[in-house]
């Protein structure tokens, strides 16, 4: 009968459930009260029955954010082989496969292995440490099942679940609240408020934001005090957390800026090496070589034009910089992001922890017409109380210990040494009221303590319509005290009398005018205020009187004012980005009024620039146009935001072509973190949301750490920049060779002037490590007092690509002239030569080529040219140079090698030509430098005198 009784039930509930999840409910839940909502899901306040659970999950599926994947090493690794520099290498060793070259097939594919695991093995190791990282969700949750509390794992919560939610736990599911005990929840990762939400059971009647829904606990919230019973109204991705999760997912990826720029080059590069290669195909078959003769010379066209080696050296000089910025606290999830970073143009930062060190403290305090300050910053009960810069002692001292007693008695938070979980002191519970237990703690009043001075009776808990919170203990004299705590306004208006001197007195109009004085003028200094009141009861009216009587009549005892103090790094950081054009706007959840004074510590707004506070109403009011241009201005506090607000400034920014970096810790920064340029995320504070979307993770969370990443992601695009027209100089000179040798051969019948091998030799081993060792040069001149660069402007512009061609045809012309010269030296006709002087001659042509290109990679080094000091900064670039110079010595001298690469040893007369083309070549480049500094100097001076 039980049985029959008990499956009846379940299908009762079932049927419910399909009713009320098939039809929307008519109101969300916060304005539904607590026993309609567990009526409209199915369930009661004491649960649901196994089997109906069951039926729910699988209907349902798990309670787990299943959109978000990631990759598997194999994709990964899959990944590094669209570039289109890795392409072009694949094609050119699939030709030279086909032709049976399988020694310039074997290198090329080497090479290609080579680039893609310097990408593949970054971002490998980059997860693993993020795998490291604190997990976001709690994996168990206590839920009632079949009438008893019983400990699950969350992913198995089901809608209708009813859960019991504890101090320091993670919210498992979106949940409405149907029991609670002074309870409230840390919701600043979904909303981005810095101050816990105190909770209510009440409907709340009318539309309200997910931040003003205080009935309701979210998945991915910690409960910061008391303990509470909620019934499940969603899981996985249908909770909050999954619709952001889901727009997060939306958010399509986008190219970096190094990205987009090295996919322009490798454009141009492959429609300049198709058109190029098939037309000197057609010349060399017209001039009759054999087909497969004539085809070889176009892959060897082909690889004289591709920089084989760039990939790998852009690849290991970001490897290195990502190395380096991980060192200093910012760890690089993606290559290329180290490069965003210096290109950005626009940063968009949080507030809270980020700018400010997320740990309220508590500065100053206002007692008996007196005021004092508090050293010492954070939870670390380490600091002193002092008055006009003294540490006070004695009677003082007393007085401040008794005021302080006020607020440790009126609050339920802990302060805990560092242990394993944590570095430093922190705060279990409040950190308001963490502020005011830590500053008690400096005059040696402990938490532990209270209950033995006196004991609490009866505790009337914060509400957000009253804005105060009392403390009912009794001593073991018998005396039964209130002590009261709340907004500076909502105390004042239940105070008839204060403590002055030592003595109480009835208070007065002034005094209350005084008080709000000090109130406003503290408030407009980003601290957060709190007033402290007393009052003496009788027993029974402590137990038996409403709250309203209770907190009537009080004692106004004085003022305590707390901060989130600003980290000590910031100003200079803001005044770092102003000095090198970057734009700064916060963007923040928090108040208005509390933004703006952080914004003004920090320095958001330079001397004589406009700040401007944007609240989120007057956002979703903007035009485009208008938050374009307040967003470029910089210096603008955009407060109580949305994550869609974020995400329309995001791309609002990207729609301008402007580079944009976003900060972000909390799951509602998930979407404008990913669609960013640059998402940057908080690692000791940020959530696993934010950090899974987001390119780099500052592990310190200090925006001073992010400048300084700007600085070196401004260098690492100077390296690549000097890597990439290096790279392209010998890339034009055997360009120049190769034209040169189908001329002459076409003319005169010479042999080719230079191999397939020996060019790759030139790209992968002569030039490839002193370019990588680029990555490591310092910076040079006033690099963060630039502008960023413009992300329309490109590497290999007109300017560019004219200079290289010059470079090309000095470098190449002093080649083939050596070339040439070889064979006249030895009166013998290139035709006529043997395969030994052929060997050698190539061998020349191959060493002319690295020794002149080796002096313009040092030329290019410094925007001060080859005799400069800046050359010695780098004590790797000098040891690759040197690696270089015996690569080559071993390819014409070492038999094994040289038979390889089908070289051949040279004299000392030969060596003495290498080092004249050098000579030539520095001559006029260094000339050429001097011409248009002289130039650019002169036009500068005309334009001054105008």
């Amino acid at each position: 009968m039980g049985n029959k009784k008990r499956r009846i039930t379940d299908y009762i509930f079932s049927l419910r459930y399909t009713i009320t999840m098939t039809k929307n409910l008519e109101k969300p839940a916060y304005r539904l009260s607590a026993d309609e909502v567990i009526d409209h899901l199915g369930s009661t306040r004491t649960g649901m029955t196994t089997r109906q659970a069951q039926e729910r999950l699988a209907k349902d599926g798990p309670n787990a954010l299943i959109g978000i994947k990631t990759e598997t090493l194999f994709h990964r690794y899959l990944r590094q082989f669209k570039d289109w520099m890795i392409i072009l290498l694949l094609v050119s060793g699939a030709i030279a496969a086909y032709l049976g070259d399988s020694r310039t097939a074997v290198v090329l594919g080497a090479l290609v292995l080579f680039n893609t695991t310097i990408g593949f093995l970054q971002e490998y190791r980059a997860e693993r440490t993020m795998q490291a990282l604190e997990k976001l969700i709690q994996p168990l949750a206590e839920v009632y099942r079949d009438g008893k509390l019983t400990e699950i794992e969350s992913r198995n919560l089901v809608v209708g679940d009813v859960i019991r939610l504890s101090e320091g736990e993670s919210v498992p599911a979106d949940v409405r609240l149907i029991d609670l005990s002074t309870f409230s929840t840390n919701d600043f990762a979904l909303t981005g408020e810095s101050s816990p939400a105190h909770k209510f059971l009440h409907a709340i009647s009318g539309d309200v934001l997910v931040a003003n829904r205080h009935n309701l606990a979210f998945m991915g919230t910690t409960v910061a005090i008391g303990e509470a019973f909620g019934v499940v109204t969603a899981t996985g991705m249908a909770t909050e957390l999954g619709r952001i999760a889901n727009l997060s997912q939306a958010a399509p990826n986008s190219l970096s800026p190094l990205e987009r720029e090295l996919r322009h080059i490798a454009t141009y590069v492959t429609y300049g090496v198709a058109i190029l290669s098939l037309a000197l195909l057609f010349v060399a078959m017209q001039i009759h070589l054999p087909f497969k003769e004539a085809l070889l010379f176009a892959v060897g066209f082909a690889s004289s034009l591709i920089p084989q080696g760039l990939p790998a050296e852009v690849n290991t000089s970001l490897a290195q910089a990502a190395g380096k910025l991980s060192r200093a606290k910012a760890l690089v999830k993606k290559l290329s992001a180290v490069e965003s970073l210096g290109s950005t143009q626009v940063i968009c930062t949080d507030k809270t922890g980020t700018l400010t060190k997320n740990e309220m403290t508590v500065v100053s305090m206002t007692s008996n017409g007196k005021q004092y300050t508090f050293s010492g910053t954070g939870y670390e009960p380490n600091g002193a109380v002092l008055r006009d810069g003294k540490e006070i002692s004695g009677d003082e001292l007393a007085e401040v210990t008794e005021f302080l007693r006020i607020g440790l008695f009126a609050s339920n938070a802990r302060i805990v040494a560092p242990d394993e979980s944590s570095q430093k002191w922190y705060c279990l519970g409040d950190p308001t009221e963490g502020a005011l237990v830590t500053a008690a703690a400096k005059v040696g009043l402990l938490s532990e303590d209270a209950p033995r001075v006196a004991k609490e009776i009866r505790e009337l808990p914060f509400d957000s319509s009253r804005k105060r919170m009392s403390s009912l203990r009794q001593f073991p004299d018998g005396r039964v005290v209130a002590f009261v705590k709340g907004g500076p306004e909502a105390v004042l208006e239940r105070v008839t009398h204060i403590q002055d001197n030592g003595k109480v007195r009835p208070i007065r109009q002034e005094d209350r005018e005084r008080f709000i004085a000090e109130h406003t003028k503290r408030a407009k200094m980003a601290l957060r205020n709190l007033a402290f009141a007393t009052r003496t009861l009788d027993e029974k009216m402590a137990k038996e009187a409403t709250i309203d009587q209770i907190e009537s009549g009080l004692i106004l005892v004085g003022l305590v004012s707390m901060i989130d103090p600003l980290r000590e790094t910031v100003p200079a950081a803001m005044e770092a980005a102003r000095m090198a054009h970057i734009k700064v706007n916060i963007v923040t959840g928090d108040f208005a009024l509390t933004a703006e004074a952080i914004a003004r510590q920090a320095g958001l707004a330079g001397e004589g620039d406009h700040l401007e506070v944007v609240s989120g109403e007057q956002l979703a009011a903007m035009s485009d146009a208008d938050v374009v241009a307040r967003t470029l201005r910089g210096g603008t506090v955009f407060s109580r935001v949305s994550p869609e607000d974020k995400m329309r400034i995001v791309e609002l920014m990207k729609q301008n072509g402007t580079i944009i970096a976003v900060t972000g810790d909390g799951i509602n920064d998930a979407p404008a973190l990913k669609r960013a340029d640059i998402g940057v995320a908080m690692g000791i504070n940020g959530t696993d949301v934010a950090k899974q979307s987001s390119e780099v993770v500052l592990l310190d969370d200090s925006f001073s750490t992010l400048i300084m990443a700007v600085r070196e992601g401004r260098t690492i695009f100077a390296n690549i920049r000097k890597s990439v027209l290096s790279a392209f100089t010998s890339n034009m000179a055997e360009l120049v060779v190769n034209l040169s040798s189908l001329i002459l051969a076409s003319l005169i019948g010479a042999p080719l002037a230079i191999n397939v091998l020996q060019i790759l030799a030139i790209d992968l081993l002569a030039e490839l490590f002193p370019i990588a060792a680029l990555g490591w040069d310092k910076e040079e001149g006033e690099m963060m007092k630039q502008p960023p660069r413009n992300p329309k402007s490109h590497i290999l512009n007109l300017h560019s690509i004219l200079d290289l061609l010059w470079c090309g045809v000095i470098i190449g012309g002093l080649a083939i002239a050596n070339y040439l010269l070889f064979f006249d030296r030895h009166g013998v006709a290139p035709h006529d030569a043997g395969q030994t002087l052929i060997y050698q001659a190539t061998t020349l042509t191959y060493i002319s080529i690295v020794i002149s290109q080796l002096v313009n990679i040092i030329q290019r080094r410094s925007i001060h040219g080859f005799f400069s000091r800046y050359q010695f900064s780098n004590k790797y670039f000098w040891m690759a140079l040197t690696g270089s110079l015996a690569v080559v010595v071993s390819i014409a001298y070492v038999p094994v090698v040289s038979m390889f690469f089908k070289s051949g040893p040279i004299g000392f007369v030969d060596w003495l030509f290498v080092g004249a083309a050098a000579v030539i070549f520095l001559t006029i480049r260094e000339l050429q430098r001097l011409f248009i500094r002289w130039f650019r100097r002169r036009q500068h001076q005309e334009q001054n005198s105008r």
